[in-house]
């Protein structure tokens, strides 16, 4: 506050200064230098109204009292009284007017709620807002404004009570607009400071604006899992996404939002079923805290399914009753969408194809097996396919009731030696399997039904305990059983044969030649009725050193491994049995050294087959030699009846000694020797198997062919070439190979009288095995029959010198791989009657019969002059053949004798 202190008068000065308020007498506040210099005045101030607030500035211009942190209380008028020491006295008024700042707004609620600090709201789109700016002291009275985002809303403000200013700022409708506008209120009184404010923020609700699946809308398949997203846009706070179908909730979604709050996400996980296909899959939005109507999107599935298949026998049939020779027939119901394209059929696993011609019909989803037979029992399945895949449908088990048959996989052949016990196991199949058995033995003698006591059944198996104590007791026997179907038409037949050793399998080739190894493959042979194994022994060439030593039980194929390369092995491979092994076939094998001969063994033969006989080979030796025999013998047979009208003279033939006629015949088969066709005089070429040769070709005797031959077999008897009309009798002659001889001379036959009884000795080898070579000799004094055989593919020769008063007569046994029923048929029908010199009332006939087995067995009968009497040469039991299993066709019931004559036995 100013106070004038200066003079004209340069020669005066102030020497008291004194401030009074309000017109109070009073000083409030002096500066006195009367007794001091202007520079040491003593200045005094009144406590109770300065309080040390003020002071006196003489350097200002003008001098003026300061008053600091002035107060309400300090307003009033101030009067300065300035003494000076010669001027006379002066008195300055100044009035303080003091202004008083407003409270900082207070923003309320409306209606008088409660205080509102930072964020007000939140409220919902569309509603009202009013709230309350109040400002209290200030002087003079402040003046209260709206303000929102910078900009003046509302200025009238009013008093509804002394020292406080209000201002009601009311929003009729709120928008999306209003969400977080800053809201602020001002309070202003004097220009010289700076207005007041209090701001808050409106925080706002809002419904979603839209709401949308997010997907192709393509058809979906069945079973697939798909994750399916809802948006949700606009709402705040986030929507609230829902997943419906057909009214389902389905609770297996997730929700997120998007980072600026205004987008919602739902993914829903959704596995279809056959059964959603055409509902609707609806995603709904809302608001949680705004009451609304949701919005929602829909999709109608068009769900895809795999065939969903039903598969029933017709409804007129009973499965129960279903026998063969009815009809049957099936229907395969399918649901699915899109529409199959297919329809397959199955039997046990095996598609059924559509065949007229046998009865089974595939027609669309229906299948008709007409005439049904116990082969079409099992598993019916049937499998519908559309683009979604193939559907199965359950299984139907088709029972076919049909008497008793045997049943496959069984044993037909047993071995048993004398007074063993076998068990004899007859399997049947029978729909129903209630059946009862009948067994009965067949031999060549007799046929025996077994009594039900010796008979051991249980369900379809029926057991008979079996023992052979003669050589009659080797037989045939029939099971067969009925049920209620009816008796079974052909029974199973079961073979019991004497046991022996087995034949050593056949037909043995190498293969996979390798660097290490080896691969041996055979055929089985005739296991000699009883269960075999199979045994190979490889050795080294040069060491002749055991490598290894190999046992098969199921078949004759093995594999040798760990072989040194580039080496040469020797292997021999053979059969056994509980009676014994068989013979050995012995293989030559080697394994390849490097990659150049890997590459060439494919191409080159193995050293066995370049210089081994290999069996086809031993056939056609065999079929040639078969047929120089005949050659032979029909010269002979042609000589002899040229000189059977002098019964008296002697008869002289001139044999042959080698073939050396036969060369043209050899020369056309390369698998032949040919023959040496020089003198004796010159080198001879080898004659015997031990030399390389042939052999020479005798004709040893000449023996009747019987005109009364057994009906042993079922084919229709031979037709037999009349006899003579001198002796009734027709004649064939045999043929035998020299052993160790070079040559013989020219065979002299005599006539002699008859001789006694004559036997020819029978060899008892099985079908297929190789006999020893060489002749079977006869006891001193007896004019009997040599038996030579001769093996397959092996053409010995053996020479029996003919005495002038031993007339022999050798019999040629040809083993199955040399010549069959037909080779004998041919000898047998070109054959001569042969009459020489006096031999007497009794004569030797030899009768051929074709035995089982494809072996030939020349068997020997006495024949008594003028009367024919049959007997049996008396042998040790034969080797029987192994039976083959009754087919369906054949026409046989349990009481067909298996021989047509019944005092030949089979064995």
């Amino acid at each position: 506050m100013p106070c004038d202190v200066l003079t004209a008068d340069a020669n005066d000065r102030v020497v008291l200064v004194l401030w009074y308020k309000d017109g109070v007498g009073a000083p409030i506040y002096s500066y006195d230098s009367r007794k001091h210099s202007l520079t040491n005045a003593r200045n005094w101030a009144d406590e109770k109204t300065l309080a040390g607030r003020g002071h006196f500035d003489l350097q200002s211009s003008p001098a003026s009292l300061i008053l600091d942190n002035v107060r309400a209380t300090d307003e009033g008028l101030y009067r300065c009284r300035v003494d000076f020491k010669k001027s006379p006295t002066r008195n300055a008024r100044t009035n303080l007017t003091v202004i008083i700042p407003p409270h900082v707004p207070t923003i309320l609620a409306e209606h008088g709620g409660p205080q509102v600090w930072t964020v007000v709201g939140p409220y919902n789109e569309g509603d009202s807002m009013s709230l309350i700016c109040e400002v209290r002291g200030g002087k003079p009275p402040p003046h209260v404004t709206w303000w929102m985002n910078g900009q003046m809303i509302d200025d009238s403000s009013d008093s509804p009570r002394p020292e406080t200013v209000t201002n009601t700022l009311t929003l009729e409708r709120l928008t999306r607009g209003h969400l977080h506008a800053v809201l602020g209120c001002r309070a202003s009184n004097s220009n010289h400071t700076a207005p007041l404010h209090t701001s808050i923020t409106i925080e706002m609700n809002f419904q979603p604006l839209s709401v949308k699946i997010l997907a192709s809308r393509e058809a979906i398949s069945a079973g697939k899992e798909y994750e399916l997203v809802c948006q949700s846009v606009g709402a705040r706070p986030p929507a609230s996404i829902t997943w419906w179908l057909d009214g389902a909730h389905l609770t297996n979604a997730t929700i997120s939002t998007a980072s600026n709050g205004n987008v919602t996400l739902s993914k829903l996980h959704l596995v279809p079923s056959d059964t959603d296909r055409g509902k609707f899959l609806k995603c709904l939005a809302e608001s949680p805290v705004i009451n609304h109507q949701p919005l929602h999107d829909h999709w109608k599935l068009d769900v895809q399914y795999t065939p969903q298949v039903y598969l029933a026998m017709g409804s007129s049939l009973t499965p129960s009753e279903i026998k063969e020779g009815d009809d049957v027939y099936f229907e395969c119901n399918v649901k699915a969408h899109p529409y199959v394209y297919k329809v397959v059929w199955y039997h046990n696993g095996v598609q059924v194809q559509h065949n007229v011609s046998v009865g089974v019909i595939v027609s669309n989803q229906s299948l008709v097996i007409q005439r049904i037979r116990r082969q079409h029992s099992g598993l019916y399945t049937c499998v519908a396919s559309n683009i979604e895949g193939d559907g199965q449908s359950n299984a139907v088990f088709l029972k076919v009731q049909y008497a008793p048959v045997c049943a496959s996989g069984q044993v037909h052949v047993y071995g048993a030696a004398r007074n063993e016990e076998v068990s004899i196991t007859c399997r049947l199949d029978a729909v129903p399997s209630n059946v009862h058995f009948f067994w009965r033995f067949n031999s060549s003698g007799d046929v025996v039904d077994i009594a039900e006591n010796h008979v051991a059944t249980q369900g379809l198996q029926s057991s008979l305990s079996y023992v052979a104590r003669t050589e009659l007791d080797y037989g045939t026997l029939l099971c067969w059983g009925t049920n209620a179907l009816g008796k079974q038409r052909k029974p199973c037949a079961y073979k019991v044969v004497a046991a022996g050793k087995p034949n050593p399998p056949e037909k043995c080739n190498l293969t996979n030649h390798t660097t290490e190894n080896l691969i041996v493959h055979c055929l089985p042979g005739y296991d000699g009725g009883l269960q075999q194994k199979f045994i190979i022994e490889a050795y080294e060439a040069e060491s002749k050193r055991l490598l290894l030593n190999i046992t098969e039980n199921t078949a004759p194929s093995f594999s040798l491994r760990g072989l040194q390369s580039g080496t040469t092995y020797v292997m021999h491979v053979y059969a056994a049995n509980d009676r014994g092994p068989s013979e050995k076939r012995y293989l030559t094998g080697y394994t390849i050294k490097d990659v150049a001969e890997r590459r060439t063994a494919q191409v080159r033969p193995p050293p066995e087959e370049l210089v081994s006989i290999t069996p086809i080979l031993e056939v056609v030796v065999g079929v040639v030699g078969s047929l120089v025999l005949v050659a032979l013998v029909a010269v002979v047979v042609l000589s002899f009846k040229k000189k059977r009208r002098s019964r008296r003279k002697t008869v002289t033939l001139t044999l042959q000694k080698s073939l050396t006629n036969t060369r043209d015949l050899d020369d056309k088969n390369p698998d032949l020797i040919p023959a040496n066709g020089h003198g004796e005089s010159e080198n001879k070429s080898p004659t015997t198997p031990e030399e390389g040769g042939f052999g020479s070709v005798h004709i040893c005797a000449s023996v009747p062919y019987p005109s009364n031959v057994y009906n042993t077999y079922p084919r229709s008897p031979r037709p037999m070439l009349q006899a003579s009309s001198q002796n009734a009798e027709l004649m064939y002659a045999e043929l035998c190979f020299p052993r160790g001889t070079s040559h013989y001379a020219t065979g002299t036959f005599t006539r002699h009288k008859a001789d006694p009884t004559i036997y020819a000795q029978i060899d008892h080898a099985m079908p297929g095995t190789p006999v020893s070579r060489g002749l079977v000799p006869l006891s001193s004094g007896s004019k009997g029959a040599n038996v030579v055989p001769l093996s397959s593919g092996n053409i010995g020769a053996t020479v029996v010198p003919l005495s002038s008063g031993n007339i022999g007569a050798t019999i040629a046994t040809l083993s199955s791989g040399l010549m069959g029923s037909t080779m004998a048929e041919a000898v047998a029908s070109n054959m001569g009657g042969i009459v020489g010199g006096n031999m007497g009332d009794s004569i030797l006939e030899m009768g051929v019969s074709i035995c089982p087995g494809s072996s030939m067995v020349m068997c020997a009968q006495e024949v008594e002059s003028g009367n024919l009497q049959h007997h049996n040469t008396p042998t040790q039991p034969a080797h029987a053949f192994t039976p083959s299993i009754l087919q369906e066709e054949d026409e046989v019931t349990a009481d067909t004798s298996l021989v047509n004559d019944h005092k030949e036995s089979e064995v």
